[in-house]
C-alpha cells in the first residue's frame, strides 16, 4: 500500500504542478492580447497618417506634377517667341505656381538640345528657388537632367 500512496503523492504533485501553471498562462494571457492589441491600434494609427497624404511629393519638396509643367515650358520656350526674360508658370492641380528665368541653351555631350534654368516655386510653404536642367532625348522629347533647390 505504500507504493500506491508514493504514486498518488507524485500524481498530486504533477497535477498541482499543472495547475500552477494554467493560473500563470492564464494571468498572462490577456496581458500578452493587451500588448497585442496595442500595437494594432499603433499600426492602424500609422496607416491612417500615411494614407491622409494623396500624392507623395518629391524629396526637394516639390510636386511631381509641377516639375512636369516647369520642364515642358522650358522646352517650348524658344518657339513662343516671346521677348520677355521670365516666363510664368502655373499648375492648377496643385495650385502652385512660379517663374522661370536664365534659360541658357547649350550642346549636350552627345551632341542633344539642353537648357539650364532657374525658376521659383511658390506654394504653401513659401517661395523657394530651384535650378535645373532638360535635354531633348529625341524630337520633342525632353528629359529632366536634375532639379535642385538652391
Amino acid at each position: 500500500m505504500r507504493a500506491s500512496s508514493g504514486r498518488n503523492a507524485n500524481l498530486h504533485t504533477a497535477a498541482s504542478q499543472f495547475f500552477k501553471l494554467a493560473a500563470v498562462a492564464l494571468v498572462a494571457l490577456p496581458a500578452g492580447a493587451c500588448s497585442l492589441s496595442r500595437t494594432a491600434a499603433l499600426e492602424d494609427e500609422r496607416a491612417l497618417v500615411t494614407s491622409s497624404i494623396s500624392q507623395p511629393m518629391e524629396a526637394e519638396g516639390i510636386d511631381r506634377t509641377d516639375v512636369e509643367v516647369i520642364k515642358s515650358l522650358v522646352a517650348e520656350a524658344e518657339s513662343r517667341q516671346t521677348a520677355a526674360p521670365e516666363l510664368a508658370w502655373s499648375n492648377p492641380d496643385t495650385g502652385n505656381r512660379g517663374t522661370i528665368k536664365a534659360i541658357d541653351k547649350f550642346v549636350g555631350s552627345h551632341g542633344q538640345k539642353c537648357k539650364k534654368f532657374q525658376t521659383t516655386v511658390d506654394n504653401f510653404k513659401g517661395i523657394s528657388l530651384y535650378n535645373g536642367e532638360t535635354c531633348e532625348m529625341k524630337k520633342d522629347s525632353w528629359v529632366l537632367s536634375w532639379f535642385l533647390r538652391e
